[in-house]
């Protein structure tokens, strides 16, 4: 199991170099996807620009796929791996026509089987189920992990979990078998900072985490 690590919405403190150096030494990453929260364009490109060249060259060198979210006009102007895509952005069809079949495209499936099957059948490199518990968005109702045992046997794609994840609740998603977990506020908003809470998920995880970077 590894991480999925999202950036803040916006421009906080706790996010910058020397932490997200410490906090993907900490942990095992295999994606970092950039999810800035501006209606403007120019808004949402200054965002990544601010951020970019340490998070190219970190994630380079540590072997992290870098994702944008749900912009396929941001995913124009700089070096990505991939994109995220939800229910409501662009097909996953579309995303591998614009940026060719060897860019990784992930896709938002709440935890419906039906729209696995149609990630899947487009071309997915991974799927997406969440959210795993209640998120600061009131209206976006966490998802029925019962369900989802009963339908995790037929995931072929390697999927992650994602919404209201944090150290009380993370140990409690192992049984699932996700490749990935999504970590947000829980990490760069936790009270003693990121990197505490990286130290903190990591023993938490003690002896169940991989530091691989294959899957």
């Amino acid at each position: 199991m590894k991480f999925y690590l999202i950036s803040p919405p916006k421009k906080i403190s706790t996010f910058n170099k020397d932490v997200f150096d410490k906090v993907t030494d900490l942990l095992p990453v295999k994606y970092f996807q950039f999810r800035p929260k501006f209606n403007s364009l120019k808004s949402r490109e200054e965002f990544v620009k601010n951020f970019y060249d340490f998070i190219y060259e970190i994630c380079s060198k540590k072997k992290i796929k870098i994702i944008i979210n749900d912009d396929f006009e941001i995913a124009q102007k700089f070096i990505f791996d991939g994109i995220h895509l939800g229910q409501n952005d662009k097909s996953c069809s579309a995303a591998k026509k614009k940026f060719g079949k060897n860019y990784v495209v992930g896709i938002s499936c709440s935890d419906s089987f039906k729209l696995y099957e149609k990630a899947y059948n487009q071309g997915a490199d991974y799927v997406a189920f969440g959210p795993a518990f209640q998120t600061k968005n009131k209206r976006k109702k966490n998802i029925n992990l019962s369900h989802f045992f009963k339908i995790k046997n037929k995931i072929e794609l390697p999927f992650v979990f994602i919404g209201g994840i944090n150290h009380d609740n993370i140990k409690s998603l192992k049984k699932f078998g996700p490749n990935y977990i999504a970590i947000i506020d829980s990490l760069w908003n936790f009270s003693s900072g990121p990197i505490e809470s990286a130290k903190k998920f990591r023993e938490i995880l003690n002896g169940e985490i991989e530091n691989e970077n294959d899957c």
